[in-house]
């Protein structure tokens, strides 16, 4: 009985010993598992605070790159339309030279008819009794004018000088008929007026193209023709003074 007794003891004793240690890994499993909680909880919030930064982050980029598409249209259209207005201006001016050869042509071809013409200094103005340009220069003026080059001309005549008015009013028409921009013919004085007709730009660097092209054809339809540069008329404007004419 007393073995049995002894045996009983040790057998609730290691129970209790074993309920023991049981509570006390069942107690630091809890403290650790809360820890773990705890941590796991603390790593949650900081995941989503970092999910939200990048979540702020990929919007910030995604408007920059929205902004950068926008300016690449931007560009490519501003590309696009400068590239048009080029070729428009490229193809305009491969128009007007066509258009002067043209004319040149017809001005070298009028030439070789008329033998008359080949040294045109010594040439004078035809002019009909009743004064002004003669029927035979109008014509030949308005067929060597039209496939030519068109442009602005500023006409003067000799203020009292009634054949230069009648002269001038006469050239206006002609030329404001084949589509040239003037603004009428104004009377200047002149204390020494130019003998004939005198073409007269502001400057070497801003005289237009048909300024050649005029002089060529006033040569070759007979007319007294000078050539001069004077800073007080109009920049990119060819100036027609018609002076001094003998009826």
């Amino acid at each position: 009985m007393e073995s049995v007794a002894a045996l009983n003891n040790w057998i609730l004793a290691g129970t209790l010993i074993f309920a023991a240690i049981t509570g006390i890994l069942v107690f630091l499993a809890t403290g650790k598992s809360k820890s773990l909680i705890q941590q796991l909880s603390k790593d949650l919030e900081s995941s989503g605070g970092r999910i939200k930064s990048l979540e702020k982050t990929a919007e910030s980029i995604r408007k920059e790159l929205l902004q950068t598409q926008q300016h690449q249209d931007i560009s490519q259209l501003k590309l696009k339309t400068s590239h048009s207005s080029a070729e428009e201006l490229r193809q305009e001016l491969l128009d007007a030279r066509k258009r002067l050869e043209i004319a040149e042509a017809a001005v070298k071809e009028r030439k070789e008819q008329e033998k008359d013409t080949e040294v045109f200094d010594d040439l004078e103005l035809e002019l009909e009794p009743e004064g002004g340009l003669s029927e035979s220069q109008r014509e030949q003026l308005i067929d060597l004018l039209d496939p030519g080059p068109k442009g602005n001309v500023d006409i003067y005549c000799v203020m009292g000088d009634t054949l230069s008015e009648t002269t001038a009013s006469q050239l206006d028409e002609v030329l404001t008929n084949d589509g040239w921009k003037t603004n009428g013919v104004a009377q200047s004085a002149f204390s020494n007026p130019p003998k004939g007709f005198a073409l007269v730009v502001n400057s070497k660097e801003t005289a237009p193209s048909y300024a050649s092209f005029i002089q060529r054809v006033f040569t070759t339809i007979g007319l007294d023709v000078s050539a001069k540069v004077d800073n007080k008329y109009r920049e990119w404007s060819l100036s027609i003074i018609v002076g001094s004419i003998e009826g």
